[in-house]
């Protein structure tokens, strides 16, 4: 890819998810995260239906009437992306589509934070920390965010979830909104993610294409796994085969979402064939449904 397609692609990804913004995603996230707490923000005379709770009885006693305290919503988090790069994102038969869904998915994420008026931070990881960008605003920031989501070039080609994971349990120090973005080709260690998950706000998100448990009947094919890139000879003519590889996918997926369940965090699941803004609508209503729940 040229330097000018590239740029083309990220101006393309920026103003289709500038219009999503406009359409109320923006809104949608700052419902599912509310701030970290309130501030006081100023006394104002008492009207009828404000919360009593909230007079002030020493400021009302130097007035003749009552007096309130307003407050405001104490907003500004940090909004950590952290960006699975590895090479079944990278190669393979669906791997470009997938990592192009997971860019849609990562800018939506990301402007909408700064929308909310968050900080934005970045992590992508191979089987080791390849890249980080520490959380910051304005406009630059996030399309520099964005062009490393959709063209950082790796150097490994391996996945090591955890390596992400124990970075954020040694440097994230503030609490912060995760979003974990991935295949699940590689499942994270279930006791770091639950101490990343105890911490702070955490969500996963997996991107898959459902064909990739799908196997034609081309005869004997021989494939090779994107990240060891060991050669594997199939019979596609087999319908048992053909019938357990597609189980076996569906089993997985199922196997995945309870354990995420188990453990306590959230899990997305998106399809590069389906419209992954309902998905994500959805889950922000349910977190906004959730908090106000508590």
């Amino acid at each position: 890819m040229t330097p000018e397609e590239f740029l083309k692609r990220v101006k393309a990804i920026e103003l289709s998810v500038r219009k999503l913004i406009q359409e109320g995603l923006a809104g949608q996230y700052l419902s599912a995260f509310r701030g970290s707490g309130m501030s006081f923000r100023e006394f104002r005379k008492y009207v009828y239906g404000d919360d009593v709770r909230h007079i002030s009885w020493s400021a009302s006693a130097k007035t003749s009437d009552p007096v309130i305290k307003t407050f405001e919503e104490e907003r500004e988090r940090n909004f950590l992306l952290v960006v699975d790069t590895s090479a079944s994102l990278r190669k393979g038969a669906w791997a470009q589509q997938k990592a192009e869904r997971l860019a849609e998915v990562a800018a939506s994420l990301a402007l909408s934070a700064a929308e909310a008026d968050d900080k934005i931070g970045l992590i992508l990881f191979t089987d080791k920390v390849e890249k980080t960008i520490n959380p910051s605003k304005g406009k630059t920031h996030v399309m520099r965010v964005i062009r490393d989501v959709l063209g950082y070039e790796p150097e490994s080609k391996g996945t090591d979830p955890n390596s992400a994971l124990k970075h954020i349990e040694k440097v994230v120090k503030k609490q912060s909104i995760v979003f974990f973005l991935t295949d699940m080709e590689v499942l994270p260690d279930e006791r770091l993610l639950r101490r990343c998950a105890a911490k702070h706000e955490f969500i996963a998100v997996a991107v898959e294409h459902p064909q990739e448990w799908k196997v034609p009947n081309v005869g004997f094919l021989e494939v090779q796994t994107a990240e060891a890139g060991r050669p594997v000879t199939l019979d596609t003519s087999s319908d048992s085969l053909r019938r357990y590889l597609e189980t076996h996918g569906q089993t997985r997926r199922i196997a995945i979402q309870q354990n995420f369940k188990k453990i306590g965090v959230d899990l997305v699941w998106i399809s590069t064939e389906d419209n992954f803004v309902t998905a994500l609508q959805n889950f922000f209503k349910m977190r906004a449904m959730r908090g106000r729940a508590r």
